[in-house]
């Protein structure tokens, strides 16, 4: 059944109105009439199984039954270096299939000197959510200076540093072994790596580690997608 995020409030023979794009999709795109059955979610309430009333410009549905309670991911930021357009679409898209609280861009030594679209990203962000089955749509951040971001870091947020240099020890060890806080924070650089001012930032700071993504030199979307994917497996497995 086709998902669709919904920011209002979602509650139980309540009639909620879809969003002008998501009722242009729903009903021209997906040809869904009055009496069809969609789903409804939100951070909040989770998801409902919903039946449309009117379609059209302005869709309203009828949330009916609850079908999932909302589940608690763990909390994973992912701060990174800007790359290009194209690989930044595929890192947002990817990693909100995954599952991660908020996503922080990073203008550090070696990145693209690029303006985001962040309406854009929001919407790839939004609709992997919704096709993934996941129930929180991440966070994205506008772009910040690492050093800036750094000097203003909440310390109970341990910070996974991925390091291409390859002389710590690896992730998925790093994670088996140490014991984390519930607040995590993945640091990735971009296409030319982190420069030597930037490492000296890390390391001014409390409660971080440096990791090995392996003997591969992963591309930054690639290792984004690696690092989430095991931090997401074996914290889960650690609860």
């Amino acid at each position: 059944k086709i998902r669709i995020y919904c920011k209002s409030k979602i509650m139980k023979k309540e009639e909620l109105e879809i969003s002008s794009n998501q009722s242009h999709y729903l009903s021209k795109v997906m040809r869904k009439k009055a009496g069809e059955q969609i789903l409804v979610f939100n951070s909040k309430d989770g998801e409902w199984e919903a039946k449309i009333l009117i379609p059209g410009k302005n869709m309203k549905v009828l949330p009916q039954k609850k079908t999932k309670k909302l589940v608690i991911n763990n909390n994973i930021w992912v701060c990174f270096g800007i790359i290009k357009p194209r690989n930044n679409n595929f890192l947002i898209e990817k990693l909100s299939e995954i599952g991660v609280e908020k996503f922080i861009p990073m203008n550090t030594e070696f990145s693209q000197n690029l303006k985001l679209n962040y309406q854009r990203l929001e919407k790839i962000a939004m609709e992997a959510t919704e096709q993934s089955n996941g129930m929180k749509i991440p966070i994205i951040e506008k772009t910040i200076y690492i050093k800036t971001l750094l000097s203003n870091w909440d310390q109970e947020r341990t910070i996974i540093v991925c390091d291409e240099r390859g002389e710590s020890e690896s992730l998925s060890k790093t994670l088996i072994e140490k014991t984390f806080s519930d607040k995590l924070a993945i640091f990735l650089g971009p296409v030319g790596g982190w420069s030597d001012n930037d490492i000296k930032l890390f390391k001014e700071k409390k409660n971080i580690f440096f990791v090995s993504l392996g003997e591969r030199l992963l591309k930054a979307d690639t290792a984004a997608i690696y690092a989430l994917s095991c931090c997401n497996s074996i914290l889960s497995n650690k609860k």
